[in-house]
């Protein structure tokens, strides 16, 4: 008759069971009897794909968080184009009243002379505007003295009133805000893009875990890789907002 103190042999293909009094498994032996237990070989589908899905998300949000600052750099670039537009036009206003006060002037001037008033022509050379006072100038030197010069002064190169030259200055500048708008509207839109490209790649990453096969894991792995690659790429080649 076997002694009873003696441990009884576990049926075939059922693990031993440890008593409360064997000696405690090291840590490192512990993770290691663990990681035995836990990794096979397609197990690093598992792993690459959780830091697919950790880039991914990583990127997506980067990518979100710049097409909002380039929303908000189109939107300010806009406003400026628009206040500018709106100064452009006060100086044209300007312009244009200045312009009829010269004609006005100008053909008062030549009416006087034609009536053989030289003080009332005096009395009004002497009151032209010095923006036109250049212009005058050189279309009377255009000819003898004594003759009449050709054309009008308003078609010379002379003819510069400052208040054309700002909206001129100034529609310029609101014509380059637009193209920093325009410009800032299309990154905006490529980073929006960008966010699909990694919504996608998160699709492929978590979906791929979750089917059967392992060629189908790694197809969908590999897919949501080249993905992930070429739209880091694609982020990377377009400007970057920081916001700082």
């Amino acid at each position: 008759m076997s002694d009873e103190s003696t441990s009884k042999t576990p049926p075939t293909g059922e693990p031993a069971k440890r008593s409360s009094s064997d000696a405690i498994t090291p840590w490192g032996e512990r993770w290691d009897a663990i990681a035995q237990q836990r990794f096979n070989r397609t197990d690093w589908i598992e792993l690459a794909a959780a830091i697919l899905l950790s880039l991914a998300t990583i990127a997506a949000a980067w990518s979100a968080y710049q097409s909002t600052r380039w929303s908000g750099v189109q939107a300010n670039s806009y406003s400026a184009a628009a206040a500018k537009r709106t100064e452009a036009t006060q100086q044209n206003s300007i312009f244009a009243a200045q312009v009829q006060i010269d004609v006005m002037t100008w053909i008062s001037y030549l009416e006087h002379l034609q009536a053989s008033d030289e003080r009332g022509a005096a009395f009004l050379k002497d009151r032209f505007r010095a923006e036109f006072k250049p212009a005058f100038d050189a279309w009377v030197a255009l000819v003898p003295p004594g003759e009449v010069p050709p054309g009008t002064p308003f078609e010379l190169p002379q003819y510069q009133p400052e208040a054309r030259r700002l909206a001129s200055e100034l529609n310029g500048q609101a014509d380059e805000f637009a193209a920093v708008a325009r410009e800032a509207n299309q990154i905006g839109d490529n980073f929006v893009l960008v966010t699909v490209v990694m919504a996608s790649v998160l699709f492929f990453a978590g979906v791929g875990t979750k089917v059967a096969g392992r060629g189908i894991r790694v197809f969908m792995l590999g897919t949501g890789a080249v993905l992930f690659t070429g739209g880091i790429w694609f982020m990377l080649s377009m400007p970057q907002n920081v916001g700082l």
